[in-house]
């Protein structure tokens, strides 16, 4: 955050010729992210998403973001947008605190990749 340094950046897919019937629904629900051992020396960071919606109204809207080591759950963010108008596009800055790890499990986190 401080650094302005870009640490990732994901994007959607072009548009698949796939029927929508033989889609995965769920495809575009979880990222896997892989980082350097200095990742973990950061205290914060600053992310961007960005997401469109379609031609109907999304009520409630709410994006659940968890990042697990193995089974366990490091960090847990709910972010509640509600409403979001039809063929609308959104973005949204967050700014991640990240969890104080001990030693062993950031060592352990890199001993796994």
């Amino acid at each position: 955050l401080e650094t302005n340094t870009v640490l990732f950046e994901i994007s959607k897919p072009p548009h698949s010729e796939m029927p929508v019937k033989d889609r995965d629904v769920s495809a575009g629900r979880f990222v896997r992210y892989q980082f350097t051992p200095a990742f973990l020396r950061l205290r914060n960071v600053g992310a961007t998403v960005e997401f469109t919606v379609g031609n109907r109204p999304l009520n409630n809207f709410r994006m659940i973001e968890r990042h697990y080591f193995h089974d366990h759950l490091l960090k847990s963010f709910d972010f509640d947008f509600g409403f979001c108008i039809p063929n609308s596009c959104n973005t949204c800055e967050h700014i991640y605190e990240f969890p104080q790890l001990s030693e062993s499990t950031g060592e352990s986190c890199f001993k796994h990749q």
